[in-house]
């Protein structure tokens, strides 16, 4: 595709299709839910302009009470509209002032419809149990929501020549994309706990649901459980580092329970009834395997870029952590605020990951030889860790395939042919390579992640 200026409706659609969908899809499930119970159609802008807010996090009051916490499963599949539509929009652009206008477009209907919400509101205020969001507060979340979204987007077909523009080095970018994988990683293991106990407090589960009594009540209480499930995994997932979570006046962290009173959510039965004692440190063994993979990914043979990789991914896992947890919590009405200790998440999730990375730069570097194997490897030709993990060595691939191996996989916003850009990656020598080598060999498939290209050698 030949990139060209953005066209009048290619803005039009960037600002409006995603949040459109999103409105109109909010509008049918509460439609749907109040025809159920049999309340008719009265209120629904206001509902639906609520629904708006809080798909971005604004804190929304109903019949005087406020409900901070809420739920992320709705923010997530909006935002990943939003992505898709900015990321599609930015692959045609080929100036920086495209991508801008595409991204304010994107941020200007998103706000627009949050005006129209907040007036929508304040309209029907007089006959419904909405009470009006603070309006600082809910320009601020979705600028915060859609903005981080505006640039997921951007991002996706623009990272590699930005990357290559400021030429950010091999070892920064394989640290963060190992920072995303370790905090992937994070994430399965709060879902396994989650499911975990789902199975096992299962007919607390179902007697909870069966307190609906009526067709829209179980379908209600099932929705509601459904959608705050991520919630319910940070959660789990800040407290497999070893921080504490409270959910209403419950209390608990790897080790101990202080039961309370909960919200009437049948995904609530999912927590332990009792402390489970010394088998929580199981639970560490979650970060110690992400800190393990992490440490893996971002192998090297020299060990002081090793464990800079490993410091920048465990930052960038830290960073999701602490944002994920707090968007996560809030206040959760008459019972107060609900959530993890957002700094303890986010220590404990660099502490953890440094730990694992650490012990494995350790182990590979004793494995081969330590310092004696440092002084070995300056001396002789073809002594490094690829040949203690067996891999192919350096030329069993060709500069196609080196090109595809490379960090960064986005499409060259400045229109440089594909070609092109894997013969140039594959002609880079890395700072570790070894002496002698061509500099145009393509590096094997598969071999050591720092080494890949590095454009701040052009």
């Amino acid at each position: 595709m030949t990139p060209r200026k953005a066209a009048t409706w290619d803005l039009v659609k960037v600002a409006l299709l995603s949040p459109m969908i999103t409105v109109i899809v909010i509008a049918v499930i509460i439609g749907i839910i109040r025809l159920l119970a049999g309340d008719g159609l009265s209120g629904l802008g206001s509902a639906v302009a609520a629904g708006w807010l809080a798909v971005n996090q604004v804190p929304v009051t109903i019949g005087g009470v406020t409900l901070g916490i809420l739920p992320l499963l709705p923010t997530l599949l909006a935002a990943a509209g939003t992505v898709k539509v900015v990321a599609e929009g930015a692959s045609t652009a080929r100036e920086l002032p495209d991508l801008i206008g595409i991204a304010g477009a994107a941020l200007g209907g998103s706000m627009l419809v949050t005006t129209l919400s907040l007036a929508v509101i304040a309209d029907g205020s007089a006959v419904t149990p909405i009470g009006q969001p603070d309006s600082l507060q809910a320009f601020g979340y979705t600028l915060l929501v859609q903005g981080v979204a505006v640039l997921v987007g951007v991002a996706i077909p623009s990272l590699k020549p930005i990357l290559t523009e400021f030429a950010v080095p091999a070892t920064e970018r394989v640290g963060a994309r190992g920072g995303l994988i370790a905090f992937g990683l994070f994430i399965a293991g709060g879902a396994a706990m989650v499911f975990a106990g789902i199975i096992a407090h299962w007919g607390a589960m179902r007697t909870m649901i069966d307190d609906g009594n009526t067709v829209d009540g179980y379908l209600g209480l099932t929705v509601l459980s459904v959608l705050y499930l991520p919630n319910m995994i940070v959660g789990a997932t800040a407290i497999s580092t070893g921080a504490s979570a409270q959910l209403g006046t419950t209390v608990l962290d790897a080790f101990d329970v202080a039961r309370g009173e909960v919200p009437p959510l049948p995904v609530t039965a999912a927590l332990p009834e009792t402390s489970i004692g010394p088998l929580g440190a199981f639970v560490f063994m979650i970060p110690l395997i992400a800190g393990a993979v992490l440490g893996w990914y971002c192998r090297s043979d020299d060990p002081v870029r090793h464990l800079r990789a490993v410091g920048i991914g465990a930052a960038v896992a830290a960073a999701l952590m602490v944002a994920a947890a707090w968007v996560s919590g809030g206040r959760l009405g008459e019972l107060g605020h609900s959530g993890v200790n957002v700094p303890t998440a986010g220590v404990y999730t660099f502490a953890w990951l440094a730990l694992g990375g650490g012990l494995v730069v350790a182990v590979l570097w004793l494995a081969d030889g330590g310092f004696a194997g440092r002084r070995r490897a300056a001396e002789e030709v073809g002594d490094d860790l690829d040949d203690w993990f067996d891999v192919p060595e350096s030329g069993s691939v060709d500069s196609a395939d080196a090109g595809d191996a490379s960090v960064d996989d986005a499409p060259d916003l400045a229109g440089r042919e594909a070609a092109d850009e894997a013969d140039d990656d594959a002609a880079l020598a890395d700072d570790t390579s070894t002496p002698g080598t061509d500099a145009t060999e393509a590096p094997a498939f598969g071999t050591d992640p720092l080494t890949e290209t590095d454009p701040g050698k052009h």
